[in-house]
């Protein structure tokens, strides 16, 4: 009677125990990490080109140039009034006369730092317009001089191809004109004149007394 009144409880304790002989597979509640890593170097090439990170610090540095020679603009106008410097034909600054003392120092320099800002925004443009750079330094140069004042030193072609001279700016210059080499020969000159014969001496015109 005991045997029997304890089967029926027997039979779900057995079955229990099966049950929790397996092992259930492990459910994933988070997204794996290298899903994670993946979508957000898409989002990175979507949003950002590869060269920004240059081209933001290019664009700073050209910034800051640009305010450095605003900034100096008026040294170098002054340089210019008094006919020490001036725009030579790669649109830079060329020293013609250093004056003595601290001022002739400080003008090194002004010319140096202006140069070196002038090129750093000569290599961006040749760079954004994928354009040589002796263009850009071309045509900063014809437009330096257009815009140069009365009696500031400017470059201008020289009368041979490829050659430059420098004049003032509202001053007459004529350029110069080349002449052909002329020969250095020696000529020797042949006296063609006759000579002139000699003339005989003439008779004495005093008469001779004969003897008697």
């Amino acid at each position: 009677m005991q045997w029997s009144s304890l089967l029926p409880l027997s039979l779900p304790l057995a079955a229990l125990a099966l049950t929790a002989c397996k092992t259930l597979p492990a459910v994933p509640i988070t997204t794996p990490k290298p899903l994670e890593v993946n979508l957000n170097m898409r989002l990175d090439v979507y949003q950002y080109r590869g060269d920004e990170p240059l081209d933001k610090e290019a664009a700073k540095n050209a910034t800051e140039a640009t305010d450095r020679m605003r900034n100096r603009m008026q040294e170098i106008q002054t340089l210019k009034n008094n006919q020490l410097i001036g725009e030579d034909h790669r649109g830079q600054l060329l020293i013609r006369e250093v004056p003595p003392g601290d001022w002739g120092v400080q003008m090194k320099k002004a010319v140096a730092a202006e140069n070196e800002d002038r090129m750093l925004l000569m290599r961006k443009k040749a760079k954004d317009s994928n354009r040589p750079l002796h263009e850009i330094e071309d045509e900063q140069w014809r437009l330096r001089t257009q815009q140069a004042g009365t009696g500031e030193w400017i470059e201008v072609p020289g009368a041979s191809p490829g050659s430059f001279q420098w004049k003032r700016v509202g001053a007459a210059t004529t350029p110069p004109v080349p002449q052909p080499a002329v020969p250095t020969t020696t000529t020797t000159t042949t006296n063609t004149t006759p000579a002139t014969p000699a003339t005989p001496a003439s008779p004495s015109a005093t008469p001779t007394t004969p003897k008697p």
